[in-house]
C-alpha cells in the first residue's frame, strides 16, 4: 500500500501523480482514496478483488498526513483477532484532524484524541494495550493470552513487557502472562536433545514402561 509520497524521490509530484494515475486506469494498481493505492489481489473462490486489510489503510493515511495513529479499542481487538466479527466501520485515534473515508465501500474514522499512548513508539504494542484496556480488568481468559502470545516471539513480547512498564498496572500485569505464555509455547517447540530423551526413555524404564527396538 502506498501513496505519492512514497515516491517523492523518484520525481516531481505532479509526474509521479499522473504516473499513479494511469497505472491505476490500466488496473495495474487500485486506487482506495486520492493519493492512496495497492496492488488488488483477487480471490479465485469469489472471483472478485480482496478488500485491503484497513490496518494497512489507516498506517499508509498516518504515513502520507504524518500522523501518530492507534486503533480505538473494538478495533484493536478485531485486528488482533480477538473480535471475528468484521465491523462496519473502523475507528482510529489519531493527533491529526477528525476525519472519515470510504474504502470501497468500508468507512474508515479518524478521532482526534490527545496521544497519551504516542509514547508506545511500536504500533502493535500500543494496538495490544488498547485491546487489553476494552476488555477490561479479569476479562482477558487464558486461550485469549495464548492466542496473543502467538502474535510475536518470546523475545518480542519481552520487549514489549519492558517498553509498557509506564501503563495501567492491570495492563501491564496482562501483558506479562501474555509474555509467559509465548515463553512457553516457544519451549513446547523445541526439539528434545538427545540427554533429555535419555532421561525420558530411563523414567519410563523405571516406571514400568517397556522400551521397544
Amino acid at each position: 500500500m502506498f501513496s505519492q509520497i512514497d515516491f517523492f524521490d523518484l520525481g516531481e509530484k505532479d509526474a509521479i501523480a499522473k504516473a499513479l494515475s494511469r497505472a491505476a486506469q490500466k488496473g495495474t494498481i487500485r486506487r482506495l482514496v486520492q493519493g492512496l493505492y495497492d496492488y488488488p489481489e483477487h480471490s479465485k473462490l469469489l472471483k472478485t478483488q480482496i478488500p485491503p486489510e484497513m490496518n494497512r489503510v489507516a498506517e499508509a493515511l498516518a504515513r502520507r498526513f504524518s500522523w501518530n495513529i492507534v486503533p480505538e479499542g473494538s478495533t484493536a481487538l478485531h485486528m488482533l483477532g480477538l473480535d471475528t466479527q468484521v465491523p462496519a466501520r473502523y475507528f482510529i485515534l489519531s493527533s491529526g484532524p477528525n476525519r472519515e473515508y470510504d474504502i470501497l465501500g468500508r468507512k474508515i474514522t479518524f478521532l482526534h484524541r490527545k496521544m497519551s499512548l504516542t509514547t508506545i513508539k511500536d504500533h502493535y504494542t500500543a494496538t495490544l494495550v488498547q485491546a487489553i484496556q476494552a476488555l477490561g480488568p479479569g476479562n482477558l481468559t487464558d486461550r485469549q493470552r495464548k492466542q496473543l502470545g502467538t502474535l510475536r516471539s518470546a523475545g518480542e513480547h519481552r520487549k514489549i513487557v519492558r517498553d509498557t512498564r509506564s501503563v495501567t498496572a492491570w495492563v501491564h500485569d496482562e501483558i506479562m502472562k501474555i509474555a509467559s505464555c509465548a515463553e512457553q509455547e516457544e519451549k513446547s517447540r523445541l526439539p528434545v536433545r538427545p540427554a533429555e530423551l535419555d532421561q525420558m526413555v530411563s523414567w519410563g524404564a523405571n516406571n514400568g514402561h517397556k522400551r521397544t527396538t
